[in-house]
């Protein structure tokens, strides 16, 4: 990906989506400008290249007929789990860290349609789960904190509903902007 910001109308054309489902996501707090909100009429957002996939991941999302409240949940912990990752993996950022060959395989995983859940690991090996979180009370908490899953097999077992999404397939998918 290019350019460090990118306008609401470059972003549609690279999507192929129109303006005014970013615009919805924008009004409904699921994606949030890293550069510059709106501020009025007259001014423009800007959004950075991870902006780009937190729309890719919520539009998707939404294409599997979830609430925007959901949409905006996974984004604020893909935020949250990057800010963790960053810790613990030097100059690991989104969505640059999940496009190479050997990037690793990062999913979002909704299970019973309220807990939510992330995992991350390389081909070939068991993925660490994070998450376990319960959706209805991250959207009133004002601090995201994320810790790998107390039973991180509840994660792949159980007979509850589930919802699963590769962040890296998305990510591999953008094209360069």
């Amino acid at each position: 990906m290019g350019s460090s910001e990118l306008s609401l109308p470059e972003i549609a054309r690279v999507l192929g989506e129109k303006e005014h489902r970013l615009i919805y996501l924008c009004e409904k707090g699921v994606v949030v400008p890293d550069i510059q909100d709106a501020r009025g009429r007259g001014t423009s957002r800007l959004f950075s290249k991870r902006n780009v996939l937190e729309f890719a991941v919520a539009l998707r999302l939404r294409e599997s007929m979830l609430p925007a409240t959901v949409a905006a949940a996974v984004v604020d912990i893909l935020r949250a789990l990057e800010r963790k990752l960053r810790r613990e993996i030097a100059g690991f950022s989104l969505p640059e860290s999940l496009r190479g060959p050997k990037a690793p395989d990062l999913r979002v995983v909704l299970k019973a349609g309220r807990r939510l859940y992330f995992s991350l690991g390389a081909k070939g090996t068991k993925p660490r789960a994070f998450g376990g979180i319960d959706i209805k009370k991250l959207r009133t908490s004002k601090t995201v904190m994320l810790e790998e899953a107390d039973d991180p097999d509840s994660i792949e077992t159980g007979s509850e509903a589930r919802f699963e999404l590769s962040v890296t397939d998305v990510a591999r998918n953008l094209p360069d902007v």
